[in-house]
């Protein structure tokens, strides 16, 4: 009995590995000229991003400069996108249709700040930096929602209303709701898209 517990085991950490490596078979890099890359993702930001290519053991890292598009299974698609001219990070593609709907997230921890005499003044804290940036078809990207402090969120508003303005039925829904959350924005996006 004690030997049949032992092939079974081995047997589900056979396949536990199989799962795994193909799992991982599913990430993929587009380069700039669009050549597709699988193997996997093994760690990414807005900034950079290491990646193992199928058959080999050695990860490469690229940044948003060097790679058009990537795939993490679970995490889903990122873009390099121009920004502006000093800014081009990778960016979380959300919605994919006729308007597309990115979003820019840091997630970062401020150090301990200490006074000039080596007094210590607070402990530091966790950000997360959110931002929703919109494009129709090969237009201008514009920033559609933000949960910082800087930027007008009336400009915001009006920016994603001339995004949808095309769309009555859309256009209706949004002005007739009295919200702008994320949520909602993803929703009239969608709709949008008609999916």
């Amino acid at each position: 009995m004690k030997q049949l517990h032992s092939i079974t085991f081995a047997f589900l950490i056979f396949l536990s590995l199989i799962a795994i490596r193909t799992s991982a078979q599913t990430d993929y890099v587009i380069s700039n000229d669009g050549t597709k890359t699988m193997g996997e993702v093994k760690k990414y930001n807005v900034k950079s991003l290491k990646f193992v290519p199928a058959g080999q053991k050695k990860a490469v890292k690229y940044n948003p400069e060097q790679v058009n598009e990537f795939y993490k299974a679970g995490d889903g698609t990122f873009r390099s996108i121009a920004l502006n001219t000093n800014n081009r990070p990778f960016l979380h593609v959300l919605e994919d249709g006729k308007i597309k709907l990115y979003e820019y997230l840091v997630n970062g921890q401020t150090g301990p700040t200490f006074n000039g005499t080596g007094g210590f003044m607070s402990p530091g804290y966790s950000y997360s930096k959110q931002r929703w940036y919109a494009q129709k078809n090969a237009g201008d990207l514009v920033e559609v929602k933000s949960n910082g402090i800087w930027g007008s969120r009336k400009d915001r508003k009006n920016a994603f209303s001339d995004l949808i303005s095309d769309n009555e039925h859309v256009l209706q829904r949004y002005k007739n709701e009295d919200k702008f959350t994320f949520d909602f924005v993803r929703s009239l996006v969608v709709e949008y898209n008609g999916k």
